[in-house]
């Protein structure tokens, strides 16, 4: 009787080291699928701030062609005044020749 119990203790403590055996195999490819998870993350995270510095600097140069545009305009508009009042004297010019052509 004392053997049989004995018997039947090894084989309960077997069946509980073969169970915790399982899972400590159950643990560690959880944790080898945890460690995919981080990687792909910090993959992700790696893409994001890339992304985010190139749009900084498409930023940048966003502003800064809109200010050398600006000043292009600034530039343009005593330019544009000068030819509309030269075109506008010429006209002048040519309807008093004709006015005076006519009298």
């Amino acid at each position: 009787a004392v053997v049989e119990d004995l018997d039947m203790a090894v084989q309960s403590r077997d069946k509980e080291i073969v169970q915790i055996a399982k899972s400590i195999e159950e643990l560690g490819s959880i944790f080898k699928e945890l460690a995919v998870l981080v990687i792909d993350q910090g993959t992700i995270l790696d893409r994001i701030d890339y992304n985010m510095e190139a749009v900084v600097e498409h930023t940048k140069e966003g502003i800064g062609q809109l200010e050398k545009a600006e000043s292009h305009q600034k530039n343009a508009r005593p330019l544009k005044c000068i030819i509309c009042l030269s075109i506008t004297i010429v006209i002048l010019m040519v309807i008093l020749i004709l006015q005076h052509k006519r009298w």
